[in-house]
């Protein structure tokens, strides 16, 4: 006989937390191992227990949801976790993916396919929602941040013209900051990076700064 799947609630809302508990408690299989109101006391809870999948909400008191997985992430990086969420936070789901979450499911899922994402996270599989795709495909269309650094990172994977060491320069080059800025950042002299952007305006076939920006995003991050 297998032993049962250990489910952790993580929910602010004391009622939809004692709700999920029901579902997951009456399903076969399935038991809770152990529930929190917020990121830290989940922390401390995975001290003593070992689930085997997270439910987790985004807007909690004292620590929120994205916080504690990226905790989590340093303790374990391939325990499962779903973010618990609404229509109206696509921007925490689009920071969750970024931060290592499982999958999402919508709050009010009906409990048959909470149990199956349940089962289905476990097992590997990223559950994403129909109506949650498109929220996060529409937020990523409209954040031009997040498309250009997309593009950039296709540019660096295809033109091996540019060490690993001049990516990250690139990037905030692109940003529009300062040597000095791009120097603290990376933990260099401001000399090292004005040497290095000699180096990249060189193999951009550019004089300076403001062409070196201007090449980059007309010609290869259109």
């Amino acid at each position: 006989m297998h032993s049962p799947l250990k489910v952790m609630v993580v929910e602010d809302d004391a009622l939809l937390r004692s709700g999920l508990e029901v579902i997951i408690a009456a399903e076969d299989g399935m038991e809770v191992c152990g529930a929190a109101q917020n990121g830290l006391e989940a922390l401390q809870l995975l001290e003593t227990f070992r689930p085997d999948v997270i439910l987790m909400d985004v807007q909690m008191p004292q620590m929120d949801g994205l916080t504690c997985i990226r905790e989590i992430r340093k303790r374990d990086v391939a325990l499962p976790i779903l973010i618990l969420t609404t229509f109206n936070e696509e921007e925490y789901i689009f920071q969750g993916l970024a931060d290592g979450a499982s999958g999402y499911i919508l709050k009010g899922l009906d409990f048959e396919k909470l149990v199956q994402a349940i089962r289905d996270t476990v097992n590997g599989q990223f559950v994403l929602p129909a109506e949650v795709a498109v929220k996060v495909a529409q937020y990523a269309a409209g954040n031009s941040d997040f498309m250009k650094e997309q593009r950039l990172k296709q540019f660096f994977e295809t033109n091996t013209q540019f060490s690993k060491s001049e990516h990250p320069i690139m990037a905030l080059l692109l940003k529009r900051w300062s040597n000095k800025e791009i120097a603290d950042s990376l933990f260099l002299t401001e000399g090292t990076i004005k040497n290095k952007l000699s180096v990249i305006y060189n193999k951009l076939g550019v004089q300076n700064r403001q062409d070196a920006i201007r090449c980059l995003e007309s010609n290869f991050l259109n």
